[in-house]
């Protein structure tokens, strides 16, 4: 072989070479994107879970301590000036109230505080006593 010959077929060698360079460059780029979305997918997953676990699961769970102690405020009390109940009484019909619907019970404190932003009927805490209801008849 002569070296014009040779000539001819380097150009094609490196013409061949040139382009499977250019096709694995494309190949790491199109690897490097999927990389990149795999890992802002994990980051944006990560992040909301951690969303969720940090703030949106407290505000459910309050609301749904919330729409217990209203349930039992709606199904158990009526308005009477003239009644009381104990703390400890109102306490334990609530926890009573809880079992009976399959609800977790809240600790007291809690409790308390919410049911005195409740209206109609209105308890007020005094001296250790629920005034301003009772607890409803089965009648009622």
């Amino acid at each position: 072989m002569e070296p014009a010959d040779q000539h001819p077929d380097q150009e094609k060698k490196i013409k061949r070479l040139e382009l499977e360079l250019n096709d694995l460059r494309q190949g790491l780029a199109l690897v490097g994107d999927y990389y990149s979305d795999l890992m802002t997918a994990t980051i944006k997953h990560e992040a909301e879970a951690e969303f969720g676990d940090t703030i949106i699961k407290p505000l459910v769970e309050e609301d749904h301590e919330f729409d217990t102690i209203w349930k039992f405020h709606e199904e158990a009390l009526v308005t009477d000036p003239e009644a009381g109940i104990s703390r400890t009484a109102m306490y334990d019909l609530f926890i009573a109230y809880c079992s009976k619907k399959g609800r977790c019970h809240i600790e007291q404190d809690e409790f308390e505080f919410i049911l005195m932003q409740m209206e109609n009927p209105q308890p007020v805490l005094e001296n250790g006593n629920w005034t301003g209801c009772r607890i409803k008849d089965s009648d009622e």
